[in-house]
This record gives C-alpha cells, structure tokens and sequence, in this order.
C-alpha cells in the first residue's frame, strides 16, 4: 500500500484489492461505452499478477472505493485497458494519482513505455491523456460494431534504453527542437569582392556589410583555389602581395579538373556566349568560369561577384545548377524596410511603443542585457547589443514610461524564411507581459511577410513571461532549454492551394504534413506527418493550425459563420485597413486572441473551431464587404456587470462601450484568433450572388454552407490560392 497524498491511497497488491474486485466489476459496467467489457473473471486473473490499481478514501469507515486502473504489463511494454474514477471522486485528481503510481512502478522495473487506447469521439478522455504526456503514436480502426477511430497513445518512461527514445511530446508538437539544423548558406567569393576591401574602393561599405553579416551567422564565405593561382599569375615579380596573405584565412575548395572539361564549354556558352563563339575567350574570363564551376561540383550555395557578365547570367545559371550568382550589394538590401516607431495603448493610461534600436539607445541596451545575466561576450555577438552597422542586424526596443522595457534582435539573412531570433524583457517592470506580446506580434508580422517561416525564439533563463505568452503564440520547445521554435505559414489553406503550402512547410523545416487534403471532421481529427528527425507524429487540426499561426485550414465542410462588425470597431479589432494611422494602435493588437462581443443569441453560432467571417457594414463610410477571416477559440456568456479586464482587454470596448453594442445585459463573448486579412475585400454585391442573404441579413451572425464559403475565399484572395 503507497500513499499518494492525505487521502487518497492507492492499492497495488492482490491481497489488498481482492476486496473490491466486485465493485471494480460494476464500476466498468457502469459506462461500458467508454470502458469496454471486461468479465469478472478476467479482472480476477489480472489482480491475481499485480496488473490492478485501485485508489481508496481512508475515512472513519474504513476504505471507500474511489476509482480503479487495469492494465496488462508485457515486458518492455505496458497497456492500460480501463480507467475509472467514481462520481463521488471525481476532480480530485483521482485519475492522475492511478496513472502516477503506474508509470512509477513499471520504470522501476525497466519498462519503456506505456499504452492507451481511446477512442477518437472520447474528447473528454483524449483531453486527459494527452495532459498526462501521451502522445498519439497511430490511428486505428476500432470494432466493426462501433465503427470508431482509434487514437493509439504512447508515453515513453524515463528509464535506460538501448535505443534513445522517440522525442514525441506535447511541448514540441512538429518536433521543430530535434537535432535538426538549418543549413547556413556558403558562398565562394570571387577576386573582384576581395579587392574591394581595400578602403579607398567604390564598394567598400558593401563588402564590411557582407563580411559583418558572416560574423553574425548568415552566411559562410570561402574561396576557390582558383584565386591563389589567379593572385599569383598577377603579381608582380620581387613584390609581396598582402592579399595572398589574407586568402589564406578562409577555406578553400579546389576545381575538380575531370568534370571541368565537361562544365567549361557549357558555363562559357551562358557567361561569355559571344566570346565562347569565337574562340576568344581571356584568361580572366577562364578563371571567372572555374570559380563557377567550383561552386557547381561542391553544390555551394553560389557565387559573391562583382563581374556584370556573369550577374546578367544569373537567372539561367540558377535554373540549369540550382547556384545564386550575386553581388555585394544584394546583401546590404537585405530585409530592407523603414521600419518606424509605432505606440499601442496598454492600459488607461499607459502607452508602449516599438522602435528600431540606433547607436544612441545601445546604453540603455546593454544595461537592460546585461542587469539579465547576459555576459558580455555574448552581449556583443549574439544578441548585438553593440551593433556597429543596422545593416547587419534587425534590432528592435519597447519602451515604457519606465525606459527600455524589451528587446529583440535577428541578423539578416540570405534565408529570411529561416531566423533566429534573441528576445529579453525585464520581467520586474509593470506591463512586461504586454511587451512580449508586443515584441512576439510584432515579429511574426514582420517575419512572414508573404512567406512560410521558421522562428527559433532565444531569451535569457528564468524569462517565464515569455515562454508562457510564446506557448500561446505556437512556439514549442523542450524541458531545460533557453529557446522556442515556430512555423509561421500565414494565410489560408484550401484543397487549391494544399500541395505548395505544404511543400513550404517541408522546404522551410523538413516537416512533412500530408501530400492530399484531409476530409474535415472536426477540429480535433488527427493528421499523420513526418518530424525533422523522421519521426512519425500526429497532430490534431486545431494545434496545427496553432503551431503555424497565423495560419487556416479552410478545408470544404468547415463550419463558417459571416458575422458583422462596425468600421470603428474593425479597425481597431483587425487592424485590416491597409491606411496606416498616426494614433495609438488599440490595446486589442497586443493580443493574438482578441474578443469580439455580440447578442446572447449568437452563441450558438460560434463553435469551437469555426470559421468567422467578418463583414464590415457600409455604416460610416464602412467597406460594406467581408474583410478578414479568423478562427473561434471559445464563446461563452457574461453579463456586463460581471466584465473583467481579461474580457476587455483583447476587445475594443470598455464598460461604456458594451452599452452601445445591444439592449442585452448579457453578451456573447467570442474569442479568436489567426486573424487572416483578405488581399480582396469581398463586397455585398458578391456575397448576395453566392446566396449569403439580403443587406438586412448581414446585419446579424448567419452560418454560410460550404459552396458559399469556398467562393468567398476565391473572391477574396489572389487566384482562390492565397
């Protein structure tokens, strides 16, 4: 008998539950949906080896019985086949208490992992296995009886094991924290690049970018051997040469001279067609093309030159050997953006604002790093707190009335869809989880700008805030590490459009998610896909959509809904209007899920999991069209007099402005997220041809069927395939 806390008990050996094998038999046959049929004798064999839990109340009685766990125990492996928990006990985390004592006991002898079957319309069940770290290892088919999805669910223990363990858990869902690594790309430089390095060239603040931006890690510069036999071929006699000095610093690859033969007439017919024509190629135009050709057999990422023979043949290189050819400065333009300062109001009367980080802030940045325990090593490499360019680095601070309050910085690179990022705030000051969620929507806005990424978050140990608003946003990670990472797909995914968003998804993280679209059944199915480290996982809908927020999958047979908001309201709630406004940006824009009040008798309308559509009415010089979709996270009731900041907070409205909104005393209080703007506001006169209604009926919430919502999205983004 081990106790497990001041009341509950947990039985283990037959001796003490042979008593209650009786009541154990009745509990099961008491939901035999969910628990299956299991005789009585059989629940005799199985305590008879030990393989039955049952939890008792110690009260002046004696024991009560309080729940019970069966399980068959086949080494290395164990399968649990039935838990149950009596009315009576219920909320007392009864279950856990079984579930605890029986990963404890079969890791002390050596078993690897544990089993569970559920069925897939068991919500209730599926959402307490996967809180107790079961992940779903496959999908089964249940009896031919019931015709049920089966969710077989694993969770691995903590015990040695010949083979390491699989890596699936909950806290990194796509499996983005594995040993993967994103390859950083590596450039051969030509001579020319070289040269001007020299202070009084033209190109010189070019070519410090470019070599700033390899101290920062976006990129790997090399050489081919073909510029120390080009340096020496100029020099002069008798005259020491600094520049074959300096080559020597950085790796070199050689030109492999059987495939050269080869690759040179093909090269020169691209660089130097009229020249190759004539037979009138020049030594440097020789050399030219062995550095190409080096940057071909090693399968470089490309070539860093200056030479406009060779530039204006970019496009056809690339298409025929998959190399870039390009010149200093497409580095300076990186991630060019004029970033300005932008202020968004936090409270009555608070205001934070986000800013570039210049020279002139670099104090209070280096105080802010380094009161955090940053040394300041790191403090200048890794997190540029220092930055002697803005070139190199994208830096960004929060500030309050209090001075910097949070800071964030990504180097800019040649891969602008694959980013590592360092973020700090100081936690002590009032209003720092507002400047994370300021920084963290600030940055995907900025990061996926029209593309799929993958942001790897990095911040200072012990920074709870941030790794509890970052969990929110779909940043996963592991237990024990200082970092986050995400996908951000951005947009919406439809059955047209599936195969290139998902092959973004693998080419920007090695991911890979079904090839054909899913039938939708509800949020919580299931989709197999494939981890970085080859990995089989599953994901429900819902967490996926989550994890590559902001992102929706408007698979056909969604529930959608198209409701109406004002042009005040919208504004400030979906920060759509493509006109930018020199006011403070409502405190709704700090928060990824925002809320969105209407009638009592809307609530029917918002699901968990639905789409929701909004049309801005043509009320004061309103669009009079749909203007952005989004997804319901939850919807419940509240009175007025009840509202609380955490309901207002993520709305535009305050006290005074629920008044305005309905008679009702009670509102809807819907909460969404993955807001997706549409490139083409769907306007009224599109949506009464698709069958959504009169003007008058969208002055309310109506549920849309499929056909109409798959040609809203077609209306309303760019060729149907955003």
């Amino acid at each position: 008998m081990i106790t497990e806390d001041r009341s509950i008990y947990i039985l283990d050996r037959y001796v003490d539950v042979a008593p209650f094998i009786a009541t154990v038999s009745q509990a099961a046959d008491s939901d035999k949906h969910a628990l299956g049929f299991v005789p009585a004798g059989m629940l005799n064999d199985f305590a008879r080896k030990d393989q039955l839990l049952v939890a008792v109340d110690r009260n002046n009685d004696g024991l009560a019985y309080a729940g019970h766990l069966l399980f068959e125990a086949r080494h290395p492996k164990g399968h649990v086949l039935q838990v149950f928990v009596d009315p009576a006990f219920r909320k007392r985390r009864v279950a856990t208490l079984l579930l605890n004592h029986l990963k404890q006991y079969l890791t002390e002898h050596a078993f690897i992992s544990i089993y569970a079957r559920v069925a897939e319309d068991l919500a209730a069940a599926n959402h307490f296995w996967e809180e107790q770290g079961f992940y779903i290892q496959r999908i089964a088919r249940g009896g031919n009886t019931k015709n049920r999805t089966i969710f077989v669910r694993s969770h691995e223990l903590d015990t040695p094991q010949l083979f390491a363990p699989s890596g699936l858990n909950t806290t990194d869902p796509l499996g983005l924290n594995s040993d993967y690594a994103p390859e950083i790309p590596l450039f051969l430089l030509d001579l020319n690049v070289l040269f001007d390095l020299g202070p009084r060239r033209q190109r010189n603040e070019e070519i410090l970018d470019l070599f700033r931006m390899e101290r920062a890690g976006s990129c790997r510069l090399a050489l081919s051997t073909e510029i120390m036999a080009e340096l020496s071929r100029t020099a002069s006699v008798g005259v020491t040469d600094p520049m074959q000095s300096y080559a020597r610093i950085f790796p070199s690859f050689p030109t492999i001279e059987k495939e050269w033969d080869v690759l040179a007439p093909a090269l020169a017919s691209i660089v130097f067609p009229e020249r190759h024509r004539t037979g009138t190629l020049r030594d440097n135009d020789v050399s030219d093309l062995r550095h190409l050709a080096t940057a071909i057999q090693h399968r470089l990422t490309g070539l860093i030159t200056n030479d406009t023979s060779i530039l204006d043949a970019a496009i056809k290189l690339y298409e025929q050997y998959g190399i870039h050819v390009i010149s200093p400065r497409a580095f300076k333009d990186l991630n060019a953006q004029a970033a300005r300062e932008e202020i968004f109001e936090a409270g009555a009367n608070d205001l934070l604002s986000i800013m570039p980080i210049g020279r002139e802030e670099e104090m209070e940045v280096r105080n802010l790093l380094s009161g955090l325990g940053i040394p300041n090593a790191a403090l200048v490499t890794e997190w540029a707190g220092i930055d002697s360019n803005e070139h190199v680095c994208n830096r960004f601070g929060v500030w309050s009335a209090n001075g910097l309050t949070g800071y964030m910085t990504w180097p800019k690179t040649m891969k602008p869809n694959d980013v590592a990022v360092h973020l700090a705030v100081d936690e002590k000051q009032p209003g720092s989880g507002n400047a994370v969620r300021l920084m963290l929507g600030y940055l995907i806005e900025q990061v996926t700008a029209g593309r799929t990424s993958q942001i790897r978050l990095i911040f200072p140990p012990e920074q709870a805030l941030v790794r509890e608003i970052a969990a929110t946003l779909g940043f996963g990670g592991l237990e024990g590490q200082s970092s986050l990472t995400k996908l951000a797909l951005g947009g919406i995914v439809t059955v047209s459009n599936w195969a290139r968003r998902m092959d973004e998804v693998f080419l920007v993280s090695r991911t890979r998610l079904p090839d054909t679209p899913p039938t939708y059944r509800s949020v919580d199915q299931q989709l197999r896909f494939v981890r970085p480290d080859g990995n089989v996982g599953h994901i429900s809908l819902m967490t996926l959509e989550t994890s590559l927020s902001p992102a929706l999958f408007c698979l056909p047979g969604r529930p959608a809904v198209v409701t109406p908001i004002q042009r005040g309201y919208a504004e400030h709630l979906l920060a759509h209007s493509a006109q930018k406004s020199l006011l403070p940006h409502a405190r709704a824009r700090l928060y990824e899920e925002r809320h969105y009040f209407s009638s009592p008798n809307t609530l029917k309308r918002f699901e968990r999991g639905n789409l929701i559509l909004f049309y801005e009415s043509g009320k004061n010089q309103g669009q009079g069209a749909i203007v952005a979709i989004a997804r319901v996270q939850h919807a419940y009731l509240k009175s007025q007099e009840a509202m609380e900041n955490a309901d207002l907070d993520p709305s535009v409205l305050d006290p005074a402005g629920l008044e305005a909104i309905g008679q009702s005393l009670v509102k809807t209080v819907t909460a969404f997220d993955n807001i997706v703007h549409f490139e083409r506001p769907v306007p009224r006169s599109t949506l009464q041809r698709l069958g959504c209604g009169r003007p008058t009926d969208l002055l309310t919430t109506r549920a849309i069927n499929d056909t109409q919502l798959q040609g809203i999205l077609s209306e309303g983004f760019a060729h149907g395939t955003p």
